[in-house]
């Protein structure tokens, strides 16, 4: 029970962007910032305990009573909120047979995949909700959701019927049992990823502001066009001299001047400016196996873990390391071995 408070505070401290580290099963020591730390009117650098025997000023006892967790809640107003549960697999887990699925799923182009063994693992998945505020001269409210595996940091990963599975539901597992996240990397994938895909959601938007822009434009610069047009016959209609004529071509410089403005203004009108901020994140715990391999190339060797969803009954992509999107056909570096989508591989 005490480990489930520490855990919730280590989640709303990275939430707060802050970091937060595990001295033992009942502390954690937490760098928070400084604006943070003065709204739950602490010090930036503190150590939340569940044991009493508590020394220091920096230290903090911290029950379901405590006060602190209502200052999180607070914040969490603002930041979102993290819910966490397990399912419980009642089905025959394999854990053999894994090498030529492997080998038919991950495809590396410039090396090898090697299995070494799969063993049951708990996975946590975690559910990103994002809401974003897009604005131009009109607003747009959104909310986009996605999962990401919390051990190989893939995106848009589908967790098939687990969800479904509500009488199943259990408690997070403990510290000891659960795989330890590593809340900074999944929060810069989560956020590199919902960029991607509220840009992908707005296209249809930003295609409809771009043709209204195009018409506007078009018709604005007709009209100055016309203008311009008109001063011109008069100076020739005329055969304006002198002083005249140069009037008449100030005002066509000035009524150039007015167009190049106006056409600004409508392209800044139309600009859209998008801002995004993490609404809630829910942490699922899966019975899976982990498929221990080995990449390979040239002189090379690195070991990965790929993961068996028994849901979806398939091996999970991997990712690759320089985009975070999910590939099953890869480029391995000389170097290190890393992880090359193909796009980016070739460019």
């Amino acid at each position: 029970m005490d480990n489930q408070i520490l855990n919730t505070i280590n989640q709303m401290v990275t939430l707060q962007d802050g970091v937060a580290e595990w001295t033992d099963a009942q502390s954690l020591e937490v760098l928070l910032p400084k604006k943070i730390a003065s709204a739950l009117k602490v010090g930036e650098l503190v150590t939340f305990t569940t044991s009493a025997d508590t020394n220091g000023s920096s230290s903090y006892f911290v029950t379901y009573n405590s006060d602190i967790l209502s200052r999180f809640e607070g914040l969490l107003d603002n930041s979102g909120y993290v819910a966490s549960y397990g399912i419980k697999y009642d089905g025959y887990l394999k854990q053999s047979g894994f090498e030529q699925l492997v080998n038919d799923t991950l495809c590396p182009q410039n090396g090898l995949i090697r299995v070494q063994n799969a063993v049951p693992a708990i996975t946590p998945y975690v559910l990103f909700n994002v809401n974003y505020t897009a604005e131009a001269s009109e607003k747009r409210l959104g909310m986009v959701s996605f999962w990401v595996n919390g051990v190989t940091g893939v995106t848009g990963v589908d967790l098939g019927d687990a969800l479904l599975w509500t009488v199943d539901r259990i408690a997070s597992p403990s510290i000891e049992e659960g795989t330890a996240l590593n809340y900074e990397q999944l929060l810069q994938i989560g956020s590199q990823h919902s960029e991607q895909v509220i840009e992908r959601e707005l296209i249809p938007w930003r295609q409809k502001n771009q043709r209204q822009l195009q018409r506007d434009s078009k018709r604005i610069t007709d009209y100055y066009s016309d203008m311009i047009g008109e001063i011109k016959g008069k100076i020739k209609k005329r055969n304006k001299m002198g002083e005249e004529k140069e009037r008449e071509k100030n005002r066509i410089e000035a009524t150039r001047m007015e167009l190049k403005r106006k056409l600004f203004d409508l392209h800044e009108r139309s600009r859209i400016s998008v801002t995004a901020q993490l609404h809630s994140a829910l942490i699922v715990w899966l019975q899976t196996v982990h498929i221990n391999c080995q990449l390979i190339r040239k002189k090379q060797k690195r070991d990965i873990v790929a993961v068996w969803n028994p849901y979806q009954k398939q091996v999970e992509p991997l990712r690759c390391e320089k985009s975070n999107n999910p590939v099953t056909n890869f480029y391995l570096t000389d170097e290190s071995a890393q992880i090359i989508c193909p796009t980016i591989w070739s460019s």
